[in-house]
């Protein structure tokens, strides 16, 4: 079909009946009211209720609020009952630092001793000199530590007094460059 043939129309009866069609009315009124009828099937044959994600967590949501709660309150209550609480203060953390660094520079004094002890007598005299120096530096700098352990920079040099008098001590100078 083209759209030709819907234009021309030559049998009769075609062209009464697209006459007819074309004064029918656009709208068409019912001939009585049909929302009464509506109404009555909604109410006979109600319709069923959705639930709503929004009405199904609330009680859940109700019960996680409560039991953060009651834990937030038996965690404070067992942190007041419990034994008073321990301050560090800056002297004790300074004192453990050094009862650290002993533990840890004793050992590597004995060894380094032990394995540098072949060198000639001018390189371990010149070691041992650079070990005096680190460790006088280092007993002023702890001095002043003392003096006003609230003073971080103090505290980070004497960490790094520290790091160099170890890893002085960790050298073996017999072989050039290496570390034990």
């Amino acid at each position: 079909m083209t759209d030709n043939h819907y234009n021309e129309v030559s049998d009769p009866q075609d062209l009464a009946l697209a006459r007819a069609i074309r004064n029918l009315d656009s709208e068409m009124q019912p001939e009585r009211d049909l929302w009464v009828g509506i109404e009555r099937q909604i109410q006979d044959y109600p319709q069923k209720q959705r639930r709503s994600w929004s009405n199904d967590w609330m009680p859940y949501g109700v019960a996680a609020s409560l039991v953060v709660a009651v834990s937030a309150l038996v965690l404070n209550m067992m942190q007041l009952t419990s034994e008073e609480p321990r301050l560090v203060t800056a002297e004790q953390t300074f004192n453990q630092m050094q009862v650290d660094y002993v533990q840890l520079r004793n050992p590597l004094v004995q060894k380094f001793g032990e394995v540098n002890k072949n060198l000639d007598e001018q390189t371990l005299d010149d070691l041992y000199r650079n070990l005096n120096i680190l460790e006088s530096a280092r007993k002023e700098i702890e001095s002043q530590v003392r003096e006003n352990p609230e003073n971080r920079k103090l505290v980070e040099m004497l960490m790094r007094i520290h790091e160099q008098e170890l890893d002085l001590l960790r050298q073996d100078f017999t072989r050039s460059g290496h570390f034990l």
